[in-house]
């Protein structure tokens, strides 16, 4: 059984796989298809994962949340390898029982998780007291005993419980029960992910886009017309905006609607 390499990108997942195969570790490599990537962790799990954060890191991080909360998967021992500070800092306190390294001791981190796989777990539970603004539920469109994926969200990010419907629940990760997805985009980098965050895109749900504001505090390298460019070419239809808070706005988006179906579905 060998030891899951997730890495986003096919060279680089190559030379990852090189240095520990050389370390004496097995490991499978194999490119990656996000449809179903957790649901095959569960039906073939591996001796352990071993996530590179230096490209896309929140979806690496999405992966490493998932795999600790899937009963079926949160014993597989967790290495999370490179990164920047600022974006590693935030999984650190999600996930305390994993192993964190650079990619030049990512063979000798490999080694310490599988001696001592979590036996106890923490599991990065999403918690609603953190997400507060008042009269932002339903400006997001959020609908009782509904699930919203909330993906990489500033940490001062809230919701009031007082403003959520009845039974509505958060999830760090899209999964098939998301009916809503709020991300949140730093960059003209992350943006360019749109099109492999529509493709796991539940049948029927919305996406909101939020990035900061032109007057807010963070300093960006795109704009409002940049999102909608980057849902277009995914596929996807913007039809509302709204403020999310003082430093964010936000677009939301759904699946283009196949004009052979709407025909049929007017007969």
């Amino acid at each position: 059984m060998a030891v899951r390499l997730v890495c986003w990108n096919e060279d680089l997942a190559k030379e990852r796989a090189k240095l520990l195969k050389e370390a004496g570790i097995s490991v499978d490599a194999s490119p990656l298809k996000p449809a179903g990537l957790i649901r095959n962790f569960r039906e073939n799990p591996p001796e352990a994962v071993i996530i590179d954060l230096d490209r896309l890191p929140s979806h690496g991080r999405e992966v490493a949340v998932a795999l600790r909360t899937s009963k079926a998967t949160r014993h597989l021992p967790l290495v999370l390898a490179g990164g920047a500070k600022e974006k590693v800092t935030p999984i650190r306190r999600e996930l305390p029982d994993a192993e964190f390294t650079d990619w030049a001791g990512a063979a000798r981190a490999v080694k310490r998780a599988l001696k001592r796989a979590p036996q106890d777990p923490v599991l990065p539970v999403p918690h609603m007291e953190r997400y507060a603004g008042s009269g932002l539920a339903k400006k997001l469109g959020i609908a009782a005993r509904s699930v919203v994926a909330l993906l990489n969200a500033p940490e001062d990010f809230e919701i009031t419980i007082d403003d959520l419907p009845e039974d509505v629940s958060f999830e760090s990760a899209v999964s098939p029960r998301a009916n809503l997805v709020l991300w949140f985009v730093r960059s003209r980098r992350e943006l360019e992910e749109t099109q492999f965050l529509t493709a796991r895109l539940p049948q029927g749900a919305g996406l909101w886009i939020a990035h900061p504001k032109q007057t807010g505090p963070t300093k960006t390298d795109f704009n409002q017309n940049d999102v909608r460019a980057a849902g277009l070419a995914a596929g996807l239809v913007d039809y509302k905006v709204c403020s999310v808070d003082a430093s964010w706005s936000g677009l939301k988006f759904a699946r283009r609607r196949d004009p052979l179906s709407m025909a049929r579905n007017k007969r």
